[in-house]
């Protein structure tokens, strides 16, 4: 499932947001300001992150620009009291992708979590290296040869299984959607069904997990679609 920060340092809209994306189904994670949001992104890897812009310590728009310097892609939504264009515009310019002003509609904001979740969904992959070494904790990928290695024991893959694994790893923690990894493994002119994923995912999860019927390594986003998780390959 998609996991949802939200940095603010009201306890009121931290339970108003804990409820509502736990209600969802979602992952909820929490830091109280601009500062303890670069920890806490390092540490949680969310998928999208909800920012208040007026915090001690650090504020939200120098936080988010921080984070696009450091290469964070996910999605951030910005919260303000303030709704002037001005103020949109420097959050924008700041790394920001969405905006909403307090007070909110819980409902409204949920909304947009979700549309954002689909667009960061269909971006673009970016290609897996042809050529090196994938590394991710205990998995390792020989691009050249196609091999794959988890704890230093190979492992068996066919090339479309190589293909998909390879581009989960190559961006760990990220969510890559269906039609990305259909794209991945069978070229962006593919015209099918999606589901075949599935197969191919129930498959790699036989060979690199150590129970398939309880996936750590390869995480299913319910609704979006898969992503590998560093912490379980470490």
């Amino acid at each position: 499932m998609a996991k949802i920060l939200l940095v603010d340092d009201e306890p009121r809209i931290e339970r108003l947001v804990r409820d509502m994306v736990e209600g969802a189904g979602l992952e909820f994670a929490y830091a109280e300001n601009g500062a303890d949001a670069l920890a806490a992104v390092a540490r949680e890897v969310p998928d999208l992150i909800i920012m208040d812009v007026m915090m001690p310590k650090m504020d939200g728009f120098t936080a988010c620009r921080e984070l696009r310097n450091r290469g964070v892609t996910v999605p951030v939504i910005f919260l303000s009291a303030k709704g002037d264009i001005v103020d949109k515009g420097v959050g924008f310019a700041a790394g920001g992708d969405d905006y909403m002003v307090k007070p909110f509609d819980p409902r409204e904001l949920m909304m947009h979590i979700e549309a954002q979740l689909r667009r960061a969904a269909m971006r673009p992959v970016a290609a897996a290296p042809a050529t090196g070494v994938i590394e991710v904790g205990r998995l390792a990928l020989d691009m050249a040869q196609h091999r794959a290695f988890l704890g230093g024991e190979h492992v068996t893959l066919t090339p479309k299984e190589f293909k998909i694994l390879a581009t989960l790893a190559s961006s760990p923690g990220t969510v890559f959607s269906r039609e990305q990894l259909v794209e991945a493994a069978w070229g962006p002119e593919f015209v099918g069904e999606t589901s075949s994923i599935t197969v191919f995912i129930k498959k790699l999860r036989a060979k690199v997990e150590a129970d398939p019927t309880e996936p750590r390594l390869i995480e299913t986003v319910w609704g979006i679609g898969y992503r590998l998780d560093p912490e379980a390959c470490g």
